[in-house]
């Protein structure tokens, strides 16, 4: 299971992604996001089974942001020596800040994307405010 970084702070902005974090909006069709985050995750070396983590864990969250969101945010991504990371961020509110850390219950219609996020990446920041929410997702590089 992911490192859980979100319940102190669940209100307050994470740091800002670095100057070379690529910035893509997006309104509806995943499928280009996808399809760059595929990119982006082989190119980083991520082995082929993280890779598909990855892009499911994008999958769940810009899925989440047209669902529950008004179906417009930003996904921004970036790797560094030890990571890949994507973040995707929407005007949307959340307010449980423990969203995503227990399995759904069983037969429940809905509620499962945090919980994938969670499973498929190495940590998830999760932060929401008035001011929307942001989702971070990180995987290792060595993993």
């Amino acid at each position: 299971m992911t490192d859980v970084a979100r319940a102190p702070g669940f209100g307050e902005p994470l740091a800002g992604p670095p100057a070379c974090a690529e910035s893509v909006p997006f309104h509806l069709d995943l499928s280009p996001l996808r399809s760059l985050v595929r990119t982006r995750a082989r190119a980083a070396g991520l082995a082929p089974h993280r890779v598909v983590d990855l892009v499911l864990a994008v999958g769940e969250a810009t899925a989440n942001t047209v669902r529950h969101a008004g179906g417009a945010g930003t996904l921004r991504i970036w790797q560094d020596a030890a990571e890949i990371v994507c973040e995707v961020s929407d005007a949307g509110r959340m307010e449980d800040p423990r969203a995503g850390q227990l399995p759904p219950p069983a037969g429940a219609r809905g509620g499962q994307g945090l919980w994938i996020i969670q499973q498929a990446c190495d940590q998830v920041e999760l932060r929401s405010s008035d001011t929307g929410t942001v989702v971070r997702m990180h995987i290792r590089r060595d993993a």
